[in-house]
């Protein structure tokens, strides 16, 4: 029960008696040990545990030790019933070649127009509808609207969502432009690029200038490393939004790299920027390139994995996307879509050893789930990104 003037928190002896005060540092290291959801329903034991579980402090403390666990964020929508679902499950570090883990439903959109492009960033997602883009986080379940950006003449809206390391800020990047299909020459693209800084108190989006006037007809992807954005732009073209300066410059890409192909991803590898090409139906090869240094453009050369015909004819008949990394070496490829009478699957492919491993996600619109919400048999568009991670932060 909330009191006004919290008592301490002491221990019960065999007979029920008070018997000493538990230290608030034990206190704090316990409630940082504790999954989240068990943390947000303690919020309401006291003003003293919400102040604790609140705080900043607390806050960093418990993303930190998320980071060591790393979790895969899926979510499809549901037409019938106009829902977006988000369901979150452990990614799979197991040494066995194939193995099984249990998805949790996390969120529910009430609206299925809102769509997410990009990986989350610190375990928190980017939505966007129309011309309204919101920040939501499916560990604490909070939405927050942005304002709206008004988009003259109908021009299509992008975001990406991004992590100042030096100001603790989560930032967006918001781009409008008429796209390749809407306009024919790129004198009438007309676009613009804003920034909003979540929690600072801004009421409206802040216009930045890029350091080309060359602009670009759409956005590939995002990845956020050290506190820069990239997104791919081009054929071999890739946008960096620096989001302390909030600056966006371009780099050019590897040669035979294409930022912009259903087949092509930006992930992150050891700490760094890399490429990752690969095309079943036409060849049996994975293709990655690491970007070595930023200020001179400087990819390594491409590292390859051939991928047994087994795994090849297995990935082409499930019409896997390949959506980011795990490990130092790791790409996860997923399946495009999940079907009622099917497991849902995701593959670990090591680049380096060139070994394949699968695991089952279990758990992902199971019988009950279904009947609740009306979902049949047919396939839904499943997006599915690693590295997502639980995070206790309200804005």
């Amino acid at each position: 029960m909330a009191n006004s003037q919290p008592s301490p928190l002491r221990n019960l002896d065999q007979s029920g008696n008070y018997t000493r005060n538990i230290p608030l540092d034990l206190v704090l290291d316990i409630l940082s040990r504790l999954p989240a959801k068990p943390l947000l329903r303690f919020q309401a034991v006291s003003k003293l545990w919400l102040s604790i579980i609140r705080s900043k402090d607390f806050v960093d403390t418990f993303l930190t030790r998320s980071k060591t666990r790393p979790r895969l964020l899926l979510t499809f929508k549901h037409f019938d019933s106009r829902k977006r679902f988000i369901f979150s499950a452990p990614e799979h570090e197991d040494d066995k070649t194939s193995s099984t883990v249990m998805a949790r439903h996390d969120m529910t959109f009430s609206d299925l127009v809102y769509y997410i492009e990009s990986r989350p960033v610190n375990g928190l997602v980017c939505c966007i509808r129309g011309s309204s883009i919101a920040v939501c986080n499916p560990t604490t379940r909070q939405i927050v609207t942005l304002p709206d950006v008004i988009a003259p003449n109908g021009r299509d809206v992008y975001a990406r969502l991004g992590y100042d390391p030096v100001g603790e800020q989560y930032k967006v990047l918001c781009v409008m432009m008429f796209d390749g299909f809407d306009s024919s020459t790129s004198d009438n693209i007309q676009q613009e690029h804003f920034v909003f800084t979540m929690g600072s108190g801004q009421k409206t989006w802040k216009k930045i200038e890029t350091v080309t006037k060359d602009p670009y007809r759409c956005m590939k992807g995002e990845v956020c490393i050290d506190g820069v954005v990239y997104y791919g732009v081009g054929h071999k073209r890739i946008a960096r939004f620096d989001v302390v300066s909030e600056k966006i410059e371009f780099i050019q890409g590897p040669e035979d790299y294409n930022a912009v192909s259903c087949y092509a991803r930006l992930i992150t590898y050891q700490g760094k920027l890399a490429c990752l090409s690969y095309d079943f139906y036409v060849t049996s090869e994975m293709y990655m390139w690491i970007l070595q240094d930023a200020e001179k453009q400087e990819w390594s050369s491409v590292v390859t994995c051939d991928v047994n015909s087994e795994w090849r004819d297995l990935w082409t008949e499930e019409r896997v996307l390949c959506t980011g990394e795990i490990r130092s070496n790791e790409a996860i490829l997923v399946s495009r879509s999940l079907k009622s009478s099917e497991l849902f699957c995701v593959y670990y492919c090591d680049m380096i050893s060139k070994r394949v491993r699968r695991a089952e996600v279990d758990g992902i619109a199971d019988d009950e789930f279904r009947d609740v919400h009306g979902i049949g048999e047919h396939g839904r568009e499943m997006l599915c990104f690693p590295g997502h991670v639980e995070n206790i932060m309200f804005f």
